[in-house]
């Protein structure tokens, strides 16, 4: 994978061991990131984007060209799902499916990170259900069988983009070829780091234990 490490470093004037020592790891390993020999851990990758200051994809360039526009772009054809080699799951759509009712039947007129939180959790099968539930969610949600039919595109909210974006990141980083639930709930959890207030809220609304979700969601991802 190419990336832009190497001038990011020297716009800071930094060496390679610079580098190296403000990211905890050896001077190889600082180059082999830099060179593309060696591939950063996710953990690793949100660690360089966020010691300079920037998107991952700011960092990290991805073969497939304007990879979140073209996202965004087809995501609005809804049946699609094609972009690059990723598509989402099945349940991950049925998700989103799931959140954009929710949102047509509230006042919002776009699918907010609220209601990506309720689609993750309306099927009780998927791993992002699973996980929620794990670590204290109580909302009970009834479904029927008409409950993952969406017949309107939907109007992604700035965060709610946003969080596609990072589902994307994690997949492209591990050369999955899926996007799961699991990955729009790391979604999720990212923005509630950035956004600590409203979405952090949102959490804590439904008696889920954040940091225990956090850390499990590392694991499962």
């Amino acid at each position: 994978m190419k990336n832009r490490l190497k001038e990011l470093r020297q716009l800071r004037q930094w060496s390679q061991s610079d580098l190296a020592r403000e990211l905890g790891v050896s001077r190889q390993a600082a180059n082999g990131f830099e060179s593309g020999k060696f591939e950063p851990s996710l953990n690793m990758a949100f660690k360089i984007a966020s010691l300079f200051n920037v998107a991952l994809e700011d960092v990290f360039i991805y073969e497939a060209k304007n990879s979140m526009q073209t996202l965004v772009k087809r995501f609005t054809n809804f049946l699609g799902f094609e972009f690059g080699f990723e598509r989402f799951t099945e349940k991950a759509i049925n998700a989103i499916k799931f959140a954009n009712t929710e949102a047509v039947r509230s006042p919002k007129s776009q699918v907010e990170p609220e209601h990506l939180l309720v689609g993750l959790l309306a099927d009780s099968t998927t791993t992002s259900a699973q996980l929620l539930r794990a670590n204290g969610a109580i909302l009970n949600i009834e479904t029927n069988e008409h409950s993952f039919e969406s017949h309107d595109n939907p109007k992604l909210s700035p965060q709610s983009k946003f969080v596609m974006e990072l589902a994307l990141q994690v997949v492209r980083l591990q050369g999955k070829k899926s996007i799961g639930t699991e990955h729009l709930l790391w979604g999720l959890v990212r923005l509630a780091e950035t956004d600590k207030n409203n979405i952090s809220e949102l959490f804590q609304q439904y008696k889920i234990d954040l940091q225990a979700l956090n850390k499990q969601l590392a694991e499962t991802v």
